[in-house]
């Protein structure tokens, strides 16, 4: 690995497996095909070569100077020769966590407080996703939310918990995931397979209140379902990928004065708050990890998460033997 000035050298300590890991796996040509569809060169790599993937880390550096045996968190991007942004884990030449070396861009860094676990501090990243988006969103007290509660989710509901949005809607099949956004402060949790998140929305909400859809799933049909589903004049917000195509009926959205945003960045600020947030135990960061794996076990561990589960966050610990599940720490 080459490293450029500004660049530091580490060694991932856990390293969460992410859904748009399982996504860039199983439709690599429609992740690709989106990515130069966009514009968006960050998520390029060459798909006949080998790819380490791994950008949810918390890591050990390395070399060199000031940075030397700190373990940090940071953003998962970094520049190549170019100077073209490049996220670790999905870039050819920067592998990411799920190997035993890393390059990160010294800017991103955020050094881990020392009584903070690796294992709580490598889920930063995608509940920073669910508090940055809700930061984006900036939804009102006095407005409610529903939401699905995987780990983007689940620091979605505490974002909104903690903003004073109420009613808080969760919409969850995992029992785990349902309990888990209970403790993270939701109001309302649904089994969608049993009780219509809308229905219990309704049920819950003052009349009038605004509401606000977060769509983490990513699931294609999900959208269109929100367009039939939600009040009038609610806003959406599309999180979660859909790597296939999707149909919906926009005349509805459209009829019903539904405003979407769909996201991708959200404020960086966000980042460092949310280690601030696991730092101080204003969340538990740890209670989302269900299993563990070594570096033999990441491609099974990958197999296990594409089929309906329980689980919430498998990390990868590079030190951990074999290549089964070990439970979470």
């Amino acid at each position: 690995m080459i490293l450029r000035p500004g660049q530091v050298l580490a060694e991932p300590l856990a390293t969460g497996i992410c859904g748009s890991d399982l996504s860039a796996a199983r439709h690599t040509d429609a992740f690709l095909r989106a990515s130069r569809d966009s514009g968006t060169e960050a998520f390029l790599f060459d798909p006949d070569a080998d790819l380490v993937m791994g950008h949810q880390l918390c890591a050990r550096v390395l070399s060199p100077g000031e940075w030397r045996g700190k373990v940090v968190v940071g953003l998962p991007w970094v520049l190549d020769g170019g100077g073209t942004l490049r996220t670790v884990g999905y870039a050819t030449a920067f592998p990411g966590g799920f190997g035993q070396r890393v390059v990160l861009q010294e800017a991103a860094l955020i050094p881990v407080p020392d009584h903070v676990a690796p294992h709580a501090a490598a889920l930063t990243e995608p509940l920073a996703v669910g508090f940055g988006n809700v930061a984006r969103a900036a939804p009102e007290p006095g407005s409610g939310a529903v939401i699905g509660s995987g780990p983007i989710g689940l620091g979605a509901v505490a974002a909104l918990v903690e903003r004073g949005v109420a009613p808080v809607v969760g919409s969850e099949p995992s029992p785990r995931r349902r309990a888990l956004a209970e403790r993270f402060g939701a109001h309302v949790c649904v089994d969608p397979a049993a009780r219509d998140p809308y229905d219990a929305w309704c049920a819950a909400a003052p009349p009038h209140t605004p509401l606000t859809v977060l769509e983490r799933s990513g699931r294609a049909g999900m959208f269109d379902e929100i367009l039939h589903r939600a009040p009038r004049r609610t806003r959406v917000l599309l999180i979660g990928a859909c790597m296939t195509e999707d149909v919906f009926t926009p005349a509805v959205g459209l009829y019903k004065d539904i405003s979407v945003t769909m996201c991708m960045t959200y404020p960086p600020e966000e980042f460092a708050r949310t280690l601030e947030r696991i730092a101080e135990g204003t969340i538990d960061a740890a209670a989302l990890v269900t299993g563990q794996v070594g570096l033999g076990g990441v491609s099974a561990a990958l197999d296990t998460l594409r089929q309906p589960d329980d689980h919430v966050k498998v990390l990868v610990r590079p030190g951990l033997p074999g290549t089964g599940l070990h439970p979470a720490p």
